[in-house]
């Protein structure tokens, strides 16, 4: 037999040690989940960023924009919604992720935060107050992705 020669065997057996190489460094096409679950242990962590955005974000945007000249006013009652809003997504991602690890230390960190945060929004503005209630968030966020990451 010749070394070009090939009865079959030779591609099959490549194709199988190829395809083992591919799902042992997960080269699949994005779209394809497999028996993955979705990705949505992220939850918590992009929506306690995205409130701290909304919350400083738009005041650093705000004193930008009047250092440079322009006058710019904002409905405080939308602002503070969409901290709420981002706020409690932040706490929705907790519980999502508290059936995944069963850790319960993030969810009371994330609803005293989320509690905290909205008091300040809606009823009293204390900044002291406001930081504890981010810090607290952003504590559970961390906690949530090490008790994850540990599962």
């Amino acid at each position: 037999m010749s070394p070009d020669s090939s009865d079959g065997q030779q591609p099959a057996l490549n194709n199988e040690a190829n395809n083992k190489a591919l799902e042992q460094n997960n080269y699949l096409h994005p779209l394809d989940s497999g028996n993955k679950r979705p990705r949505i242990s992220l939850i918590a962590s992009a929506a306690t960023t995205c409130s701290i955005i909304l919350c400083y974000g738009t005041l650093m945007l705000i004193n930008l924009l009047g250092k440079m000249g322009f006058e710019i006013t904002v409905n405080e009652t939308l602002w503070a919604g969409a901290i709420t809003i981002a706020s409690f997504f932040a706490l929705l991602g907790l519980f999502v992720n508290l059936y995944r690890h069963k850790h319960v230390l993030p969810v009371v960190m994330g609803s005293l935060g989320c509690a905290l945060i909205n008091f300040v929004m809606h009823y009293n503005y204390n900044l002291m107050i406001e930081l504890t209630g981010f810090a607290c968030l952003c504590l559970a966020a961390v906690f949530d992705w090490r008790a994850l990451k540990n599962n």
